[in-house]
């Protein structure tokens, strides 16, 4: 039985995506009301299908689409429909096109890469205090903190707000998987709410006294006309949100990925050069979105089956970066592999906006961990993963390292 809440896929979904991938036809998931693509062709090539979309929008009438909103459990929530159900990554066509065209405008992989300084005086800060204690968790103590202050840093939020945007990111995000219940609505519309008034605020004061900031760039966009309010909000928290959570499930999975393979992690250390080819196994070893969702924006056939209009496809990211008919050696952690075309930014109209940020926050993060430690180690048995079909990382990390200089 295919579970993704259970405690057997938390502890190892691959078994479940291989039973999946050896299947004639796509798995139908009746929780998620969709067509499990588990193969690495299959997810790539839904992927790039203009056809297949991620919202009903442009190809439903407004009935259908307030049925499946009810059935879905997405209705009654009016901040989150307006800025999170509508949003860039909801949206295809030309509303997706030209919220897409601003954000890439304004975080440019030039503008990301400025920032490697920035990023590791406070990563470096973080491990002042944490590499004399000898042990800390590393996804609360250290993972954590990082994306969110980044990303917050990046758009102009004061340092001391930026742990409320984890908060509100993950009680927003919390309710995309399945099996949410009441408590989850409220909680998620009630972190949107707050995630709005909060957003208002600082892009009234930033139209005032505009700075050298993601924020002020959108809004002299929607200044410009380019962009509403709505769209202007929804774009910040798509910011906030999206790469957060991801990124620290992915710097969790990684420091365990290079933990339980030592030499990997020892030729890391002593050839750093190395790192850019680690990061993107790590997103291949353990994706941190391995469930997305598309529709069928008109009958099509896929691999020979017939599907009508308005089908609903889960894309198992985390399934086809383990197929071995892409990957040989597919279970194998390797910070050598090449090539390694994964998948786990997404592929097509939908390719992952944040992703130059997400791998820069990761470099440097392993990076400064290796040259100033002589040893890590788990000090407790195995982490436990998260139950989850749309995100994958450990829910915490207790790690026990040795300095690579004697900390009095």
């Amino acid at each position: 039985m295919f579970d993704p809440q259970s405690t057997a896929f938390a502890e190892n979904p691959y078994r479940f995506y291989a039973d999946l991938r050896r299947q004639n036809r796509p798995y139908y998931f009746e929780d998620a009301d969709a067509f499990l693509l588990s193969r690495y062709a299959d997810v790539d090539k839904a992927a790039r299908n203009p056809r297949m979309v991620r919202s009903l929008d442009a190809f439903m009438d407004p009935d259908y689409i307030k049925e499946q909103q009810r059935a879905r459990n997405w209705h009654d929530m009016p901040n989150h429909e307006r800025f999170v159900q509508f949003s860039l990554l909801e949206q295809d066509g030309d509303t997706h096109f030209r919220l897409r065209v601003i954000v890439l405008r304004a975080l440019s992989r030039r503008f990301v890469e400025q920032q490697r300084g920035m990023i590791q005086n406070y990563v470096d800060q973080l491990l002042d205090e944490l590499l004399p204690q000898r042990e800390f968790d590393f996804v609360a103590d250290l993972a954590s903190h990082v994306p969110g202050h980044i990303i917050g840093h990046l758009l102009g939020v004061p340092d001391e707000d930026c742990p409320q945007l984890r908060t509100w990111s993950e009680d927003i995000v919390q309710f995309f998987d399945v099996g949410r219940t009441a408590e989850h609505k409220l909680l998620a519309e009630t972190a949107t709410t707050e995630f709005y008034q909060y957003l208002s605020g600082l892009i009234a004061a930033r139209r005032t006294e505009p700075e050298d900031d993601l924020i002020s760039s959108l809004v002299a966009a929607q200044d410009a006309g380019e962009m509403n309010e709505s769209e202007l909000i929804s774009t910040c928290m798509l910011i906030l949100a999206a790469g957060h959570g991801s990124t620290i499930d992915v710097l969790g999975s990684g420091m365990h990925a290079l933990i339980a393979h030592p030499d990997q992690m020892d030729l890391l250390r002593d050839e750093p050069g190395h790192i850019n080819k680690a990061v993107q196994e790590m997103f291949r070893f353990e994706s941190p979105l391995p469930f997305f969702h598309r529709y069928a924006s008109e009958e099509l056939v896929f691999n020979g089956q017939t599907y009508p209009r308005g089908t609903k496809f889960g894309l198992l990211y985390g399934s086809a970066n383990r197929d071995p008919d892409q990957f040989p050696d597919a279970d194998t952690f390797d910070i050598n592999r090449d090539p390694n075309r994964h998948i786990a930014f997404g592929r097509g109209a939908h390719l992952c906006l944040g992703n130059h940020l997400s791998r820069l926050d990761m470099e440097v993060i392993f990076m400064r961990l290796l040259q100033r430690t002589r040893l890590i180690e788990l000090p407790d048995p195995e982490p436990i993963y998260k139950a989850s079909l749309s995100a994958r990382g450990p829910e915490s990390l207790r790690v026990a390292i040795t300095p690579s200089i004697v900390i009095n």
